[in-house]
């Protein structure tokens, strides 16, 4: 447990340091979130999570990572995290896609890794392709497709991970919606294919306050389709989350 304490610590201090390093980088983008409810399924039901996650520009690309670290009753702690490095081609080129729709091309390379299973410890690596889009009412929409090899599974299979945010506003509220999904084929999982969809609709308490883009609070609804690749396993999550960004 002093390990992960350790860590987390370690990454708290590493990604404050980056989101205040503009120098560096073109933006940078930091939150931690809190998340608490549901049941789940495979180990125990009931767990508590926190995010930490960060994501920044710099003169060839972007990079995007986050640890999550959970609090479960049948193991203790457990960690997850994943980092993505990509290349951007109209940074690396200085040109535009010519067609509007689309906003850049990059290439995208990932890691994944965790301490579960105990004795064998989840690690996979990614490789592909990613288009953003170019869609005035988002904050973002972007489409990967990766190859994946798990250390874990023989084969290797497809990831397909859409991800976006959308920003709203109903009276003199404002909100987001945001979220991802990731389908891995057959040969990625060693198992059935699955399809994991994290969307999450939050308020901005901050801007209530004249602190906007800070401070949320909302739900995340996890559905996860053959979890780990086992068939007929399907998790289906409502979680309170609670957003700080910085």
């Amino acid at each position: 447990m002093i390990h992960f304490q350790a860590m987390v610590l370690s990454a708290l201090f590493y990604l404050t340091a980056m989101a205040h390093a503009d120098p560096l980088f073109d933006w940078t983008s930091t939150n931690i979130q809190a998340l608490s409810g549901g049941t789940h399924e495979l180990g125990s039901s009931k767990r508590n999570l926190i995010t930490i996650e960060h994501a920044h520009g710099w003169r060839y690309g972007d990079n995007f990572m986050f640890i999550d670290v959970i609090d479960r009753s049948d193991i203790g702690t457990e960690f997850y995290g994943e980092f993505y490095p990509r290349l951007s081609w109209s940074k690396m080129t200085g040109l535009q896609p010519s067609v509007s729709a689309f906003k850049d091309f990059s290439l995208v390379a990932g890691i994944n890794t965790g301490n579960l299973p105990k004795s064998d410890p989840h690690k996979a690596y990614l490789f592909g392709g990613g288009i953003s889009f170019n869609v005035p009412a988002m904050d973002y929409l972007q489409l990967d497709v990766q190859a994946f090899k798990s250390e874990n599974v023989s084969t290797t299979g497809i990831q397909i991970t859409p991800v976006w945010s959308v920003p709203f506003q109903i009276g003199s509220l404002h909100f987001k919606f945001r979220g991802f999904a990731d389908w891995q084929s057959k040969k990625a999982t060693g198992g059935e294919h699955t399809l994991l969809t994290q969307p999450q609709l939050l308020l901005d308490v901050g801007q209530l306050a004249n602190h906007p883009n800070q401070f949320y609070a909302g739900i995340e609804y996890s559905y996860w389709r053959n979890k780990f690749g086992i068939d007929g396993v399907t998790e289906k999550i409502a979680q309170a989350m609670l957003m700080f960004t910085f």
